[in-house]
């Protein structure tokens, strides 16, 4: 009976740790780093070994992105004026790398560890994102699972202004 009193007090403090914890994962400490974001530059995706993956993805990715933005944001895809792939036109920059596996040779898995980042250089949202195990598209649903976490954080962002 005196465990399960300390494992209930153990579990109840590493509960309440938890929620006073700032967020980590996919988030950022408060809504004021990104009131600013609106135009996101899709930048290149990194796939270390399989570099042909990039312009399908990207591709998707920006699709998935002007569908799901909303209010939240614009997808800048256009050239900046110095030529700078868009920084200069945009408000945040969304990069990442991705790992494209195939364990069974008949069905592909997409991971990819996506952040984005401001034009002072701070990365204002970070995920790791993965594709769904069952989609008939991994890219298709890698893409659609990035664009849903980056809409909601930052329509939760535009909320908190």
């Amino acid at each position: 009976m005196k465990r399960l009193a300390v494992l209930l007090v153990f579990v109840t403090s590493l509960s309440l740790a938890q929620q006073n914890a700032a967020p980590v994962h996919g988030a950022v400490r408060s809504a004021s780093a990104v009131k600013h974001v609106h135009r996101i530059y899709v930048d290149e995706l990194h796939f270390p070994g399989n570099p042909d993956w990039d312009g399908i993805v990207r591709s998707k990715l920006i699709s998935s992105l002007a569908q799901n933005c909303g209010s939240a944001c614009v997808v800048v895809e256009d050239m900046g004026a110095n030529g700078d792939n868009g920084d200069d036109t945009s408000d945040a920059v969304l990069a990442g790398s991705l790992l494209v596996q195939s364990p069974d040779n008949r069905r592909f898995r997409v991971q990819g560890a996506m952040r984005l980042v401001d034009k002072d250089g701070t990365v204002v949202w970070a995920a790791t994102i993965y594709s769904s195990p069952f989609a008939r598209s991994a890219t298709s649903s890698f893409a659609d699972n990035t664009a849903r976490k980056l809409t909601a954080f930052l329509a939760g962002s535009v909320d908190a202004k």
